[in-house]
């Protein structure tokens, strides 16, 4: 097979500058007990799990060992405490965090994982939940995540159980991982979101070879036991589907039988007008694709839009104007001048940062919490992780145009799919009252209108007429048409229910042919776009397509439409 290279890496970091973070006031560092969950394993009530609180040997009756007015599983000092955890508001925000930026994080807007931690970190009884980090390698050697590092499964290009440090310049996966999995209660710097996973490090995107892809996410070492792969990268505008054929075979295969999940960022592109419906690797039922939201809950400027996007997290700006991600990466790569800090002045060897954004930076923090969803629920298949997402994500920005009920009174968002990730919401539900989903089951329909798109700025609009009934999970809509210049149209699918999402808008980056090897009329043949906006509604009824030519001058015909739907 050929080997094929990624097009674009997603991930660019946003680098700025400002006055050092100031610290928590340790009386409002405490947390607010109607978060907790009415059942716990934490005997003392400090945000650490009984388990984990004698896997570490501490006391789990004992919530405040420093007696300095600070729960234990909030303590920044001592060698239980976590140095930096103050400066990581979107794990628990009390509106003084600045990291570098001299800007507060706001009150409550955070990741509501507390009640999470009072049971669940990833320690899963000694059988850690695994993640699996894609990426540009991983500083395994890092104090915060060597504990953490399952080598067994990692792979360095060549082989598995080996791994190769990367160098300074190469620090991405360093804090993707930190995000991640940064160890817990050691004494050192930051706390991941799930302290005590796994990380298998892969340094694939130094190789870019899909036969490699498919060792690391499908046929490696004991890759029935990873339950996640993070992939924060991308391509701006692709139709590969080999990519999609590994994870349909690992959402089947691996897990025994559950299937793995596969978390991406939806893309740094907003500017110039991306979109996550852009890439085949994210606009398939297997991926999750995040979008990315500030410390203030709305979108951050980079953001891709997409209506395939399934959830956002956060991440932030410019470090010099919003607080942003505090992560781990290479030694020595981060500063902590006085003029240009991209780390804290104490952090003498330079082993953190707060330089770190992008929907790189969201990504992971939907793949920990999903990893902490799958220790509180083991038998939810990828399937019911996806669904769960659905129901439980947290509607922001409210007054954001882009918000559609859906016929099922589910709300979607391109630019936020169905909101900020809730993972103690997914585990309170999936506890309680949560019915696997039935077997999987699709059809599609395809009409061959050869009509020409209007080029007057007005919609042209076709019809498929559904006779079969689904709940759907997953809708496609492929596309062949020969207009000249494709990337002019906006496209919009509405259901039977009259729920209306933007698959497409008007764009640019997929007509940059120099270096895309693609072509003004790209449409030509077919190309497929998704959604998850019909979540729960049923499929049955008149489905409407509207193409709207957004500049005038160039013209086309839609030769055929294929409507695909994914349900139960």
């Amino acid at each position: 097979m050929k080997n094929y290279l990624l097009a674009v890496l997603i991930g660019t970091l946003l680098i700025g500058c400002g006055s050092l973070a100031k610290e928590y006031d340790s009386h409002a560092f405490q947390a607010s007990s109607n978060t907790r969950l009415t059942s716990s394993s934490d005997s003392d009530e400090d945000y650490i799990p009984n388990a984990i609180e004698e896997y570490i040997g501490s006391d789990i009756y004992e919530g405040d060992i420093n007696r300095n007015g600070l729960l234990d599983g909030l303590e920044t000092q001592g060698e239980f405490g976590d140095k930096y955890f103050s400066k990581q508001w979107y794990i628990y925000s009390t509106a003084s965090l600045t990291n570098g930026s001299g800007v507060s994080s706001l009150l409550g807007y955070n990741l509501n994982l507390l009640p999470l931690y009072q049971n669940y970190m990833g320690y899963n009884g000694g059988k850690n939940i695994i993640i699996q980090v894609v990426d540009t390698g991983v500083y395994y050697l890092h104090e915060d995540l060597r504990d953490n590092i399952d080598t067994a499964r990692s792979h360095n290009g060549l082989k598995f159980g080996h791994m190769t440090l990367p160098s300074a310049s190469r620090p991405h996966g360093t804090k993707v991982a930190g995000v991640i999995a940064a160890r817990g209660f050691n004494g050192k710097g930051v706390r991941g979101i799930i302290p005590f996973a796994k990380i298998a490090v892969s340094d694939w995107l130094l190789y870019s070879s899909f036969d490699v892809l498919e060792e690391v996410w499908l046929t490696g070492y004991q890759a029935n036991d990873i339950a996640i792969s993070n992939n924060s990268w991308g391509f701006e505008f692709s139709t590969q589907t080999i990519p999609e054929e590994y994870m349909q075979k690992a959402s089947s295969q691996l897990r025994d039988g559950k299937g793995r999940l596969f978390v991406f960022p939806a893309g740094n592109l907003r500017n110039i007008k991306g979109n996550a419906n852009l890439q085949y690797i994210l606009n398939n039922r297997f991926a999750i694709a995040v979008a990315s939201v500030n410390y203030n809950n709305k979108y951050s400027s980079y953001s891709s839009k997409g209506s395939n996007i399934l959830v956002a997290a956060y991440s932030g700006e410019d470090i010099g104007t919003t607080p942003t991600i505090a992560t781990t990466t290479v030694p020595q790569s981060s500063s902590n001048s006085s003029s240009n800090p991209t780390t804290w002045h104490d952090d003498y060897e330079r082993n953190y940062t707060f330089d770190f954004s992008g929907t790189s930076a969201a990504a992971p923090m939907v793949s920990a919490s999903i990893g902490l969803v799958l220790e509180a629920c083991p038998t939810l298949t990828w399937r019911d992780v996806r669904h769960l997402l659905a129901l439980t994500s947290k509607q922001i920005d409210s007054t954001n145009g882009s918000w559609v009920k859906n016929g099922a009174d589910l709300y979607h968002s391109i630019d936020y799919g169905f909101g900020l990730i809730n993972p103690a919401k997914m585990v309170e539900v999936c506890q309680a009252h949560y019915d696997l989903l039935p077997a999987e089951d699709s059809f599609q329909k395809i009409i061959y209108p050869n009509a020409p798109i209007a080029d007057n700025l007005l919609a042209t609009a076709f019809a498929i007429d559904i006779l079969r009934s689904l709940t759907i999970e997953w809708v496609e809509l492929t596309v062949d048409s020969d207009h000249c210049y494709a990337s002019d149209l906006a496209i919009y699918l509405i259901s039977p229910s009259g729920t209306k999402t933007q698959l497409l808008d008007q764009n640019t980056i997929s007509n940059k042919a120099s270096t895309l090897e693609t072509t003004a009329d790209w449409m030509n043949g077919g190309f497929r776009l998704s959604s998850a906006a019909f979540v729960d509604e049923t499929s049955k009824g008149e489905w409407r397509i509207e193409i709207l030519d957004k500049s005038m001058g160039d013209s086309g015909r839609v030769n055929t439409l294929k409507l695909k739907i994914y349900g139960h």
